[in-house]
């Protein structure tokens, strides 16, 4: 499958999702997200001492099947992010339940944590309406994440906005065209929307030869267009962008 970055070469973006169900059809939408930043000097000791504890996990038969990145391009590339998918909120009450003082968590505390400086922890929901993300294709291992961080008092006008704009791509065939992206917010932390895109290699990071501007231009009103990235990219504080690579030795086991 060949994927290309859908907004990489738009500087204006978009903002936070609306509150919705737990469910887009019969996907579940909340995924399970801790973000740990190894000591330094301590990343080999680490990635031992966690790849053990992910087959611990495994063998005492964790409900949740756990895929781990580690950042390569951006900011912090010591980070390593392990993402638990797809559930909805009573899930998330019967899986804290079952692993509150349990062996698992001993054995992280006791095995992990020593080689841990800091720990994130978020939910995240998909927005699958204003996606292009089929299930059955496979991705990466590179995952392009832009970030970008709410102004406060932002209004509706930025998300109507990267709504209009998400479905004149889906209605279309933007993604179609081999372009995929999946919209996301994080809750827990300051206020943030994401949206992610898959990647072969670096050679796949490349833009598309046909930009999304370029696309829309051809599906809208240039103006309304101009219009819609200056609406939504005025509510954002700030944005960054990461790349993340699938760490296969640090995810749950496989069958």
């Amino acid at each position: 499958m060949k994927t290309k970055a859908l907004l990489l070469s738009v500087i204006a973006c978009l903002l936070p999702l609306t509150a919705s169900a737990d469910n887009h059809g019969d996907r579940l939408i909340l995924t399970d997200v801790w973000v740990v930043v190894p000591k330094q000097g301590m990343e080999a000791q680490f990635e031992e001492a966690a790849s053990a504890h992910m087959a611990y996990r495994a063998e005492q038969g964790e409900s949740r099947s756990w895929e781990a990145y580690n950042a390569i391009i951006g900011d912090n590339v010591q980070a390593v992010m392990f993402r638990a998918c797809c559930f909805d909120w009573p899930d998330q009450d019967a899986y804290v339940e079952a692993m509150d003082g349990s062996e698992i968590q001993a054995h992280w505390a006791d095995n992990v944590h020593q080689y841990v400086d800091d720990y994130h922890h978020y939910i995240e929901e998909y927005d699958y309406e204003n996606s292009y993300w089929p299930e059955s294709d496979d991705r990466g291992p590179y995952f392009g994440v832009t970030t970008w961080t709410w102004k406060e008092g932002a209004g509706p006008g930025p998300e109507a906005a990267r709504t209009k704009l998400s479905q004149v791509a889906l209605e279309n065939g933007w993604g179609e065209a081999g372009n995929e992206w999946l919209w996301h917010k994080r809750i827990g932390g300051p206020p943030k929307l994401m949206i992610v895109t898959g990647f072969e290699s670096y050679a796949d990071m490349a833009p598309p030869e046909q930009s999304f501007a370029e696309f829309l231009s051809e599906h809208m009103d240039e103006d309304e267009m101009n219009d819609l990235f200056t609406t939504f990219g005025s509510g954002f504080s700030s944005s960054e962008y990461t790349v993340w690579r699938l760490n296969e030795n640090l995810s749950t086991p496989g069958d």
